[in-house]
């Protein structure tokens, strides 16, 4: 076996069929991008492309790739969650993260809309697909469905890229100090996870009890488990909404130092917006963001204009403008 690589993709030949070599291209415009933007040469994303289907007689070798590789990047589809040979190598590497002391190894790549995800009636019974719905994704379903020369491909690469800069700086150092022993909490699990993080970001985090008070605006609240972790760790709490309705009586009956809404809800699809002028109407001037599918220039702009402080669809960028607004210490620098 050649090398190690850094991360492992996972994905279904089917899918990479289907969509022309869309993945394959994918990755390795994305072994470039990560190359560009780190300046690190020898970046590599293990693919196999010989056997993905029939990954029990490679079982060993793709065991032996999964335990080498820093990152597990899954091309996130309907056929993925069907996939044995997806899920052994989802499960091995979920072992192989814990055995680590993590829970940021794992960047998956939302290809093409997969109703599990989606629906919570299915997203119960399957223990992968919970695994994956509880991480932050990187949407490239517009991008599916893009040809390879379409400038939209390069940029998109070039911020998925950089986000997977920005996880391979964030994992050079040691592993999280894993939280002391505590009685099963049930509900309350989450918290154990926090600890770790706020533990691995120094003693002085840890001791600095600045709490803020976040209102998180979103009808599909489980998408932002990861990001609401992250920012737990800076000692943000979170009241959650799931209608603009919500939203407004939280809003009347406490102060907030923050709100982030999604954008589309259900009958109404600028519910971010709408929102956002019920907020302003009202002489609230508290640091508004939007967290949605899109970036475009177009679409912060006019985001901007209606008296919002940012948009994003990037967990990492988001955190980054949070702590600004919100004055905490440590706070990453503007890039």
């Amino acid at each position: 076996m050649s090398d190690p690589s850094e991360a492992f993709l996972s994905y279904t030949r089917m899918d990479d069929e289907y969509f022309g070599g869309a993945i394959t291209s994918l990755k390795r415009l994305l072994e470039l991008g990560v190359r560009v933007v780190t300046g690190d040469r020898t970046f590599s994303i293990f693919q196999d492309v010989d056997g993905i289907e029939f990954g029990q007689k490679w079982k060993p070798r793709l065991a032996a790739a999964i335990s080498a590789s820093r990152f597990l990047i899954p091309i996130v589809t309907p056929l993925f969650f069907t996939s044995d040979p997806c899920r052994d190598e989802l499960k091995q590497f979920v072992e192989h993260e814990k055995s680590l002391g993590r829970e940021d190894l794992i960047l998956p790549i939302y290809f093409v809309t997969a109703p599990v995800l989606e629906r919570p009636e299915l997203l119960k019974d399957d223990e992968l697909a919970r695994e994956i719905g509880s991480r932050q994704r990187y949407d490239w379903r517009v991008q599916a469905d893009l040809p390879p020369d379409d400038p939209q491909i390069r940029r998109s690469v070039r911020q998925l890229a950089q986000s997977i800069a920005s996880a391979i700086a964030r994992t050079s150092g040691p592993a999280p100090a894993p939280a002391p022993p505590t009685a099963h909490r049930g509900d309350d699990a989450p918290d154990d996870e926090a600890y770790r993080l706020v533990k691995s970001l120094g003693p002085e985090r840890e001791t600095k009890k600045l709490q803020k008070l976040v209102l998180w605006v979103d009808d599909r609240p489980d998408n932002n488990i990861i990001e609401r972790r992250s920012m737990a760790a800076y000692n943000v709490n979170f009241v959650l909404a799931e209608s603009t309705g919500q939203a407004l009586a939280e809003l009347r009956r406490q102060p907030f130092d923050a709100i982030i809404s999604d954008m589309g809800r259900p009958r109404d699809s600028r519910a971010g917006y709408t929102l956002l002028e019920a907020v302003r109407a009202s002489g609230d001037q508290t640091p508004y963001f939007i967290y949605a599918g899109s970036r475009d220039p177009a679409h912060v702009r006019e985001a901007l204009s209606r008296g919002a402080q940012g948009v994003t669809n990037m967990g990492a960028e988001l955190l980054q403008m949070l702590l600004q607004a919100l004055n905490l210490p440590n706070a990453p620098a503007p890039s």
